[in-house]
């Protein structure tokens, strides 16, 4: 049982052979509705990753490159200042914060996306009627994901996973 956030499986392991089952879940959803979430698991844990480091090349190691070149600049320019080293911990500091929130809407369109790869393997309808049931069990981590926060920028709330796959146009079901 996964003690973590109530909408979603995760897949521990080198191989990824191991299956963690949300332990608010348990009990609460039919064997057949953990599909959805299983599949949506499996697409992450299988192709997931190649999105991430696309856009990890783009948004993180450019930028970060970048930065880091300025601050050896700067460095340079000022290596006998007494204020440097201090200069320079506060620079790190602020531009690791600044390309993680720069990185955040990656990770949360990649679980978008995923949603919707496995809408086309479970069904459209299927994936809604297990997510809304979630929803619709009002927890209380899935219920603050849904009030906004830090935490929200990076994993969608259940309402936007539901809301993207209410625009998939066109029946998909299986």
């Amino acid at each position: 049982m996964w003690p973590d956030q109530s909408d979603t499986c995760r897949f521990l392991g080198r191989n990824h052979d191991v299956l963690l089952l949300p332990k608010a879940l348990a009990g609460r959803l039919q064997p057949r509705e953990w599909g959805p979430l299983i599949a949506a698991s499996i697409i992450l844990s299988s192709s997931g990753g190649k999105l991430i480091k696309r856009e990890a090349l783009t948004r993180m190691v450019f930028p970060a490159a970048l930065i880091g070149l300025s601050l050896t600049a700067v460095a340079l320019s000022f290596l006998k200042e007494p204020w440097t080293p201090g200069f320079l911990d506060a620079a790190g500091t602020v531009s690791f914060a600044f390309l993680v929130f720069l990185f955040a809407p990656v990770l949360k369109k990649r679980s978008l996306l995923v949603d919707r790869l496995a809408a086309v393997v479970v069904g459209r309808d299927n994936f809604l009627r297990v997510l809304q049931k979630i929803d619709a069990m009002g927890l209380k981590d899935v219920e603050r994901l849904k009030g906004g926060g830090l935490r929200r920028r990076f994993k969608p709330s259940i309402t936007e996973r539901i809301d993207n796959l209410q625009r998939i146009i066109g029946p998909i079901e299986k």
